[in-house]
């Protein structure tokens, strides 16, 4: 033990001195790989422990000691860059904080209750399992086939392979703890949300049915609400989708990061929704690509086309919208038309009498971007794996005939 100590004290005169550029008020480029650190700090804990016990114990103390790395990873993951400027106070009163701290942590070693278990729905990250970590998981999932009745243990090990982009092996844990508490509404959200990620993203269905269940109970659940939304959109339900996510958005103050990242999802769905209408109005005849008959209205000729490299990622039956919006505003179409794959290239109309809103429409604005799309989905949203191409934003001129490559796929 003396020796860790003192290894430990000249770690921490270490980490002092890199500590002086900042109290001399320089600022430092490089950062530390926070995951690596502590990756060392809990095989040396590991070590230390192994001097000290053995057996059961031994096994027992190190598996609460992988418990709390695996708690810990979402948090060291999610973690935000500091402020650059730091008052020095704040800085020397973390510095004598943190020695103790350390202290307090590692004299608590073995306890059950170090290990936070509590999910957190809002935090969507995607970490890579190191080695270290996966043996730590691969431990964890062995200790609860012999003791399955441990809750947080599942929910644990159903976090972690969730944070490390395994999928369905995290579906199986969540149902392990499921089993345990049937009623255990975060359980049953974490639960959908592996599930929709297993199946590819695909949140319609099963998750949407949970999530649907989950808020019969409590409606102001996030990750539930979020679930929904999701699914209600895949779904092609917009105004369903728009309304889970806006009651998810009050539950945020209206500044924040979480209520401005959804109220552009919310802005997105909207534009959507118009081109859906639109793209029902086309289907219906409203707007077939016909020269405008009657009135001083703006038609413009479209051609697609579709690159030779991405002929075989098109199949002849895929929808292909062919749209003009503003360059600069609301990204509501102001004019669509629907084809398939199968009759690229093409030449279509787009004109005046194709507004969805009042106002509108291209007379309405002086620079354009027109694009073409095939979705695979058939939706009027973007998706990844679609393909699409667009035009630099530029004037347009009344009948004028503009072409559109279809180049590039959408990621």
């Amino acid at each position: 033990m003396i020796g860790f100590w003192i290894v430990a004290s000249l770690t921490l005169l270490a980490a002092y001195a890199l500590c002086i550029p900042t109290l001399l008020g320089k600022r430092g480029k490089p950062t530390v790989d926070r995951q690596r650190l502590n990756l060392m700090l809990h095989q040396q804990r590991r070590d230390e422990l192994a001097g000290e016990c053995s057996g059961k114990e031994l096994e027992g103390l190190q598996l609460e000691l992988d418990k709390d790395l695996l708690g810990d990873l979402g948090a060291s993951e999610s973690a935000g860059k500091a402020p650059e400027k730091q008052g020095h106070t704040l800085l020397f009163a973390a510095l004598v904080a943190a020695p103790l701290l350390g202290i307090a942590v590692y004299a608590m070693l073995g306890r059950f209750d170090l290990a936070d278990f509590r999910a957190q729905p809002e935090a969507r990250q995607q970490a890579h399992a190191a080695p270290e970590i996966q043996q730590m998981m691969e431990r964890l999932a062995k200790r609860l086939k012999e003791n399955p009745n441990d809750m947080k243990g599942w929910l644990l090990l159903g976090r972690s392979y969730q944070q490390t982009e395994q999928f369905d092996q995290a579906v199986d844990a969540y149902a392990q703890a499921l089993k345990l508490e049937p009623d255990n509404l975060d359980a049953k959200a974490l639960y959908a949300e592996s599930l929709a990620n297993s199946l590819g993203g695909n949140f319609a269905g099963e998750p949407a049915q949970i999530a649907a269940e989950i808020l019969a109970k409590n409606p102001k659940h996030h990750t539930a609400l979020w679930l929904a939304g999701a699914g209600a959109e895949q779904s092609g339900d917009l105004p369903k989708a728009i309304a889970y996510l806006e009651t998810l958005r009050g539950e945020f103050a209206k500044d924040s990061a979480e209520a401005q990242h959804l109220s552009k999802i919310i802005n997105e769905i909207k534009g959507g929704g118009a081109a859906q209408q639109a793209e029902t109005n086309a289907e219906d005849g409203v707007a077939k690509g016909a020269t405008p008959s009657t009135g001083e209205q703006k038609s413009i000729k479209v051609k697609v086309t579709l690159a030779a490299a991405l002929k075989a990622k098109a199949s002849p039956e895929d929808t292909v919208f062919i749209f003009a919006r503003a360059a600069s505003g609301p990204p509501i179409p102001l004019a669509i038309v629907k084809k398939q794959a199968k009759d690229l290239p093409v030449e279509v109309t787009l004109d005046d009498s194709m507004s969805m809103v009042p106002g509108m429409n291209l007379s309405a604005f002086e620079q354009l971007v027109i694009g073409a799309r095939v979705s695979k989905t058939g939706q009027a949203l973007p998706r990844p794996g679609d393909l699409q191409g667009l035009t630099k934003p530029a004037e347009v001129e009344n009948n004028g005939l503009y072409s559109v490559e279809i180049g590039e796929e959408v990621k």
